[in-house]
């Protein structure tokens, strides 16, 4: 494989140590003699040639001793891969790679160069290594089942009249005019607010003329012209195209769902900043998740830097204040004299935007997909998406000092790909290329296989890192139900970091209770698929503990804000066992339970956020929401495997709820503030969903013992964090018993468990997250506040006043400690030698 050195900045030529002068200039000339080669380069070894990227010769680092805060950090950790950490020898620092090459066509002007490699990432609308190929993404009231052509099919009101429900539609059918771009629907061009492109001779990659207004899922006509009604949509074309109509009027009569994100207010015309990856390093322009770099700036967040680049200029959040705490590279800055880093070193992977950028683009609402969104008046606000982790994890990463931008001295590769966006919204949203990645329509878990797949094969054919170690030192963060278990043969030798810890049998078959997400039904095509579906991910179990980790769930802090670990007071733990569904209303609230898509949130201020109604907010993915909104769901027996079911017929029938305190049903049959009714709690119930199950993470985060009741399966940390000291594990055939086994816990054991986890519970929360952080110093704020009130109405002082209930309130919590993300990298580094 041919071996490219990126060019560095004009300065003065240094010297290899071992070698002097003649060496570096023998290099050099060897290496400027090779031919660039677009499909393969690596950054070549040498530092010669200036001192952009030079490897320092300083030697490590002493190693720090271990301390009693360290020992204090590791408390209730397995093993020694925690101290490891904290009293690893740092390394010398280096300045990151620049380079110099150019793109062809300069990516057909709508794209961004990268001067490392000569390959362009591009926007939506456009793909390939140039950007030359365009790539439309149409609105669309059918799909296809297989292949590569992508039909633009006109919209017709009458297939509304062939189906029972518009639920048969993807969310892109369109009675209006198409944003061919990301498929997003809009009034039709020639009503005043309809949407205007650009024109023909108008250059690639020009706004539309005129933006206009949306019409998202629930704003379709509901009748034909003639008056007959279909269900193509909801709405009465009167209140849409009539002298009144959402596409006519100045100030229509009624209101539509301002679904695209970085658009708000009435009539959905007000400009807001959009959500990018941290923020576009305040160096590029964010559209939708794509960052439209500067010159001279390129990757998925605009981090890497050519030759060119001035980086004595402040960045866009000079004069942006709003993004300001949203923009932090430490791995781009230039290193003075002496730095040392902290291993392990992560290289991000900057691959084709279809993985990761295009299906942010691609979503549909701006609350969808990503940790954190804007609102209309610029506050940023928290999602409360189950699969945050997937963009939230990697925007932690590219914000850490765990960061590299030179994969020669990576320790690890860090994949991007967003499958869980991938599968919900994006792939019900239209039938472009990158909806289905070349899966079966019918089954979204074959979609995101076949993503993961070609990001390998992509890998393999344009890098050589992959091959260098078999992919041992990759990592891979999967986020959905059961997204450990489909994961392709040909990427498990790499790390795989899921929520769902299903581990043993390697001819296992999928738990999910909802059929499309059944990975064990194969699906064969003489052309497509012609060996089937199941080959692919054959012979592996979905979980190895040995190599891959179970972490946690990003939960906002909202989430457990009456936890006493955030400084609220200590409750009496009135119930003896819990076990809620929470029924969502609307979706926008940071503590509500199901983040949808829609985005009227975007248009409101934080004062103002949940006060939205919920008819306006049961969007196109209502069919999701309810069911994960029932918790219990007897009518479905696959989910669960069963467990939530049993738990709500044996609770009912020994009448567990006046007996013996434990709460098991919907939020009407345990009324109250969820937060609240955790820590009220003395034990947890943790059972799976439709695969993975957040209320490990819950539990904890609340002080509140968790007992898991799933065999077979780890919960998060499990296998590098002592979960005997403070959880309790009940056979699933034992789950009728659970009052007698937890009756039997004597309250000594109790104290001492809720103790232990009051040493660990952190890092089962991502707090160091910039945005968690300011929401735990100001929900500590309110607590602090509302104890000192409550104590002092009982006539106590709250400093002095003993706890009701252990844990007791952590009023000095420091949010950037050693949290979820801190944890995985110290495991990551003790691993680093299983990988050479």
């Amino acid at each position: 494989m041919v071996k490219l050195r990126a060019s560095r900045a004009q300065r003065r030529p240094t010297s290899f140590a071992f070698g002097g002068g003649l060496v570096s200039v023998l290099l050099l000339a060897l290496i400027g003699a090779l031919k660039h080669n677009h499909s393969h380069w690596t950054l070549a070894n040498s530092r010669a040639g200036s001192s952009h990227g030079k490897r320092p010769a300083s030697l490590p680092a002493p190693r720090p001793k271990l301390t009693a805060h360290i020992n204090r950090l590791c408390e209730g950790t397995l093993g020694s891969w925690c101290t490891d950490f904290h009293t690893q020898a740092l390394s010398p620092a280096a300045p990151a790679p620049l380079g110099n090459h150019t793109c062809s066509l300069d990516c057909n002007k709508v794209g961004v160069c990268s001067a490392l490699t000569g390959l362009c990432t591009c926007p939506a609308g456009w793909t390939s290594w140039n950007c030359l190929q365009p790539m439309p993404r149409y609105c669309t009231h059918q799909r296809r089942e297989f292949g590569f052509e992508v039909p633009h099919i006109p919209a017709r009101l009458e297939a509304g009249l062939e189906v029972e429900s518009f639920w048969h539609f993807p969310l892109s059918h369109c009675a209006g005019t198409c944003d061919d771009n990301i498929a997003a629907c809009y009034c039709p061009s020639h009503t005043p607010y309809g949407r205007v492109p650009a024109k023909q001779d108008a250059p690639l990659g020009s706004p539309p003329e005129c933006q206009g207004r949306p019409m998202g899922w629930y704003c379709q006509p509901g009748k034909l012209p003639n008056g007959t009604a279909t269900v193509w949509g909801e709405t009465d074309p009167d209140l849409l195209f009539g002298p009144e109509g959402w596409c006519m009027a100045e100030k229509p009569k009624h209101t539509c769902d301002c679904f695209v994100d970085g658009w708000g207010g009435e009539g959905c015309q007000q400009r807001f900043e959009m959500f990018c990856l941290n923020q576009c390093n305040g160096r590029g322009e964010c559209n939708q998740g794509y960052c439209r770099c500067d010159p001279g700036w390129h990757g998925i967040d605009c981090a890497h830097r050519s030759a060119t680049a001035d980086a004595s200029k402040l960045g866009r959040e000079a004069s942006r204040p709003w993004i300001k705490d949203h923009v932090r590279t430490p791995a781009a800055q230039d290193f003075p004299p002496g730095s040392y880093r902290k291993h392990p070193l992560i290289y991000v992977y900057e691959l084709p935007a279809e993985f990761a950028s295009l299906m942010i683009q691609y979503r549909y609402g701006g609350d969808v997909c990503v940790p954190r969104y804007f609102n209309v008046a610029n506050e940023t606000m928290l999602s409360a998406d189950p699969y945050a982790a997937e963009s939230g994890f990697l925007e932690m990463l590219l914000q850490s000092e765990h960061r590299t931008l030179d994969p020669e001295e990576a320790d690890y590769f860090f994949v991007p790909t967003f499958s869980s966006c991938l599968m919900l919204p994006v792939r019900h949203s239209a039938d472009s290329l990158r909806d289905t990645w070349y899966g079966s329509n019918s089954l979204r878990v074959h979609a995101a296989t076949h993503m993961w797949l070609e990001a390998y094969h992509w890998l393999k054919a344009h890098l050589p890192y992959w091959n260098r170690r078999g992919g041992r030192d990759h990592i891979w963060l999967v986020t959905h139900d059961e997204a450990s278990c489909y994961v392709p043969s040909a990427i498990r030798p790499s790390i795989i970091l899921s929520h769902w810890g299903r581990k043993g049998d390697t001819n296992h078959t999928s738990g999910s209770g909802y059929w499309e997400d059944v990975y064990s039904t194969d699906v064969k095509h003489p052309h497509w698929e012609p060996d089937g579906y199941l080959g692919l991910i054959a012979g592996h179990a979905c979980h190895d503990p040995m190599k891959d980790l179970i972490i946690p769930q990003f939960k906002t802090p909202r989430h457990f804000h009456a936890s006493p670990l955030l400084g609220a007071r200590s409750r009496n733990r009135t119930w003896l066992a819990l076990h809620r569904g929470k029924r969502c209303l609307h979706h926008c609230c940071c503590y509500c339970c199901v983040p949808l898509v829609l985005a009227p949130c975007q248009g409101l201020t934080a004062a103002q956020e949940g006060a939205v109604p919920a008819r306006l907010l049961m969007l196109p993915l209502l069919l999701s929401v309810l069911r994960m909104a029932r918790r219990v769901q007897p009518d479905n027996p696959g989910y669960s495997r069963g467990l939530r079911q049993r738990l709500a017929a044996a609770s009912q029938q020994g009448d567990w709820l006046n007996k013996h305190r434990i709460a098991v049903g919907e939020r009407g049959a345990v009324p109250g503030d969820y937060s609240e009714l955790m820590a009220s709690s003395e034990f947890c119930l943790v059972l799976p969903g439709d695969g993975w199950v957040a209320r490990m993470d819950d539990a904890t985060l609340h002080g509140c013992i968790p007992v898991i009741i799933m065999d077979e399966v780890d919960v998060s940390f499990e296998s590098i964090v002592d979960l005997s000291r403070f959880s309790l594990r009940i056979p699933q055939a034992d789950l009728e018993k659970l009052p007698e086994v937890l009756l039997a816990v004597p309250e000594e054991r109790r104290q001492e468990m809720r103790r232990a986890l009051a040493r660990v519970w952190q890092k089962y929360t991502y707090s160091s997250y910039g945005p968690y952080a300011k929401a735990v110093r100001d929900i500590q704020q309110r607590n602090a506040a509302e104890a000192a009130q409550w104590h002092a109405a009982q006539g106590l002082n709250a400093s002095t006043a003993p706890p009701a209930s252990l844990p007791a309130p952590v009023t000095d919590l420091d949010p950037e400690a050693d949290d979820a993300f801190t944890t995985i990298m110290a495991w990551l580094h003790s691993r680093i030698p299983a990988t050479r």
